[in-house]
């Protein structure tokens, strides 16, 4: 059965209830956000280009980049000093000799695979 509340209850009662759902929701999407990052990190690495030196594909990471009250923020990264060839390698570029190199997509591939998912697992943690 329902609680009865008093008129002059009310509003501490709502607020008490509304952090309550704010608490879970805010755990539920950290847990979805890491689990996506780490995803995403993994898949590239997986199949980011080896290099003649394969440290490109060691430097590739996730972690959290900030802590809120209103959930933590996650960043796909690459350490230092590998961080500057990511636009190089996803995007195209002029050669030394004047061609040009071909674009490799292995990081919107990856995105577009883990995107999905968290949206999903998000739109679940807001509904349940």
């Amino acid at each position: 059965m329902a609680k009865s509340i008093k008129p002059t209850a009310l509003s501490a009662a709502i607020e008490r209830e509304l952090t309550t759902y704010h608490e879970s929701v805010i755990e539920k999407v950290n847990k979805a956000g890491d689990a996506a990052v780490k995803k995403l990190a993994k898949l590239t690495r997986a199949n980011a280009p080896e290099g003649h030196r394969g440290k490109f594909k060691r430097s590739i990471t996730s972690g959290i980049k900030k802590k809120t009250n209103r959930g933590n923020i996650y960043a796909w990264y690459v350490k230092p000093p590998e961080h500057r060839l990511t636009h190089l390698l996803v995007r195209s570029h002029a050669t030394k000799d004047g061609g040009r190199t071909k674009a490799n997509p292995f990081l919107k591939n990856a995105v577009d695979k883990v995107l999905p998912e968290y949206e999903k697992s998000v739109e679940e943690a807001v509904k349940g």
